[in-house]
């Protein structure tokens, strides 16, 4: 979500044969196709996982398609833009040997696959960025970089320090690294600053540096000293942090239960925690959480909800 916009992908199935990725304005109400053909075949391999990430940073979308067989896997970054859309492919990256796992951002797990990757897509306000990597047939990455996306992709953060991007506001861009500190670099690629978290799992940037970490609490940053401003108690098994206007939202399963079918809100100075949005069908867990000072949108089995920022302040 940037904003106003919600950009969503909905998998081709026997009724609807073609996927499609969507952008949703949450206050005309207008919905446009962004995806052309190309697109509409990504759930069409043995072992892909079809559009595996999407950002949007009005007026771009930019989605990655991922395919495979047995032995090779290939992911494909795509980008559009609204209100006139028009399907683009900017880069391929593939790999082969014979996988027995797969990651999806940073290469860490590549289970044998040798050769080249394209994920950990990020974006907001007129900013995309992705992480592009190498590995050999022993899982050991041997390139990696963060690069800005635009008409093409160009290189702003080389080397181990680039991995992964977890967060944007169109300003700077959050990389959760892998000895668990959060670089936090400018769009250009200069490094602004590094925090520490305890066992970081996920990172938003916003008002605050926010991580959420296996202990299931935030820690909350000062996003221009790095300085710790509050430790906060979370959910169990939170997933899906975002960040925006002074509060965190998150999803986290319901009491007793496993997946996450509950949406948070947290206020980041004072840590009150309450639940906006709950599924109690097992099938309807929540899919993802965007936060904006627009409102908030999520995704549960065949819908995508909004949530105006006037409820969520109540």
């Amino acid at each position: 979500m940037d904003g106003p916009w919600v950009a969503y992908d909905v998998a081709s199935e026997a009724s609807r044969p073609c996927n499609r990725v969507y952008v949703w304005n949450v206050l005309t109400g207008k919905t446009t196709v962004v995806s052309g053909k190309q697109t509409c075949h990504a759930d069409e391999s043995s072992t892909g996982s079809g559009v595996r990430e999407l950002a949007v940073a009005a007026p771009q979308v930019a989605w990655i398609v991922n395919q495979g067989g047995i032995s090779e896997s290939r992911d494909q970054l795509y980008t559009s833009s609204f209100p006139r859309p028009k399907e683009r492919r900017l880069e391929t990256a593939i790999r082969t040997g014979e996988a027995s796992e797969v990651a999806t951002c940073g290469g860490l797990h590549a289970g044998g696959l040798a050769g080249t990757w394209i994920g950990c897509l990020v974006g907001n306000g007129g900013f995309l960025a992705v992480n592009r990597w190498s590995t050999d047939t022993s899982d050991n990455v041997t390139s990696r970089r963060l690069s800005r996306i635009g008409t093409s992709l160009r290189r702003i953060v080389p080397g181990p320090g680039s991995m992964d991007a977890v967060s944007t506001d169109g300003k700077q861009v959050a990389v959760l690294r892998a000895n668990g500190s959060v670089g936090l670099y400018s769009t250009a690629g200069k490094l602004l600053r590094v925090v520490t978290p305890s066992t970081a799992e996920e990172g938003a940037r916003g008002d605050y540096v926010v991580a959420l970490t296996k202990a299931n609490t935030l820690e909350v940053f000062n996003s221009h000293s790095g300085k710790r401003l509050h430790v906060w108690r979370v959910a169990q098994r939170a997933t899906f942090l975002d960040v925006s206007s002074k509060m965190a939202a998150y999803a986290a399963p319901l009491a007793g239960g496993r997946l996450p079918n509950a949406v948070h809100v947290l206020r980041l100075p004072s840590g009150k925690d309450r639940i906006v949005a709950r599924n109690r069908v097992i099938a309807n867990q929540i899919r993802g959480v965007e936060l904006e000072p627009t409102g908030l949108a999520y995704a549960r089995f065949g819908r995508v909800v909004f949530i105006p920022m006037s409820r969520l302040l109540r």
